[in-house]
């Protein structure tokens, strides 16, 4: 699922698409510029990465102007002053620089994110991540408490999983995948509980992508046994959830190209 000439091609439909309806470049994107339409050039932010010709930086919280959005989608960013507390530049770039072992997954996401802001960990074993149609260059993560080589496998993995929602989600605007009349619900092995036709399909995308980014992992520099054995037990659960959705290629509520999307994933 990471393809970084699909990535840079529909990156580059997703600018111009961006540019007609808000007016603002590349230079000037940011979460709350995106929103309101206007352009400036963003001021509280921190360079993450330069991946290719792409920067990806870290967007500080902007309570002032995005405080309605957070609460809108029920977001609780980390504060700006534990951003240097918590050590969180640091423990993205390494996130970033695990995801380059895996050269296309890596060039996907120089592609796709502009910009990643943080949100706070409800627990040490839980992983929050979030995007949105509205900011399409734009997603928001966790970062786990400790910086073992595990915890930073989860960040990777959370910025891989909303990056690739952000590339469904341009690919959907050329090729609809699901019937928009559909309001069927089938059950989802990620969530627990029935969920709607494009959740699922979004789901088997995003965890298509982070299975083939651990099996190049498994296959590439050795590590540590903690970390293997964690790499292999993401891969394997990550086998059964796709396995228990081998029927859904065959649901009436996805467009042909849906279902040849979902045969690919299986």
């Amino acid at each position: 699922m990471c393809d970084k000439g699909l990535a840079a091609e529909l990156a580059q439909a997703g600018w111009v698409t961006l540019a007609h309806k808000t007016s603002i470049t590349a230079a000037e994107y940011s979460i709350a510029n995106c929103l309101e339409g206007r352009g400036s050039i963003p001021a509280h932010r921190q360079r993450l990465a330069s991946i290719r010709t792409e920067q990806v930086w870290l967007e500080h919280p902007d309570f002032q102007r995005l405080q309605a959005f957070y609460e809108a989608h029920g977001l609780e960013p980390l504060e700006p002053s534990a951003l240097e507390e918590n050590q969180v530049l640091g423990k993205v770039q390494h996130a970033l620089a695990l995801l380059n072992r895996a050269e296309d997954a890596y060039a996907a996401v120089g592609q796709l994110v502009r910009s990643i802001q943080i949100l706070q960990q409800p627990h040490p074993e839980i992983d929050t991540s979030y995007s949105h149609p509205d900011i399409p260059f734009s997603i928001f993560v966790s970062v786990c408490e400790d910086a073992s080589l595990p915890s930073s496998l989860r960040v990777a993995e959370s910025i891989l999983h909303e990056a690739m929602h952000l590339q469904l989600t341009l690919l959907e605007n050329h090729l609809p995948m699901v019937d928009p009349a559909s309001t069927a619900l089938y059950f989802s092995p990620w969530r627990d509980e029935d969920r709607p036709v494009r959740g699922i399909l979004h789901g088997m995308y995003v965890f298509r992508a982070i299975h083939d980014f651990y099996a190049v992992l498994a296959t590439g520099q050795p590590c540590p046994p903690e970390t293997r054995e964690f790499i292999a037990h993401r891969i394997e659960s990550i086998r059964s959830e796709l396995d228990s959705l081998r029927y859904f290629p065959q649901i009436p509520d996805l467009t042909a190209a849906g279902r040849s999307l979902a045969a690919n994933l299986i």
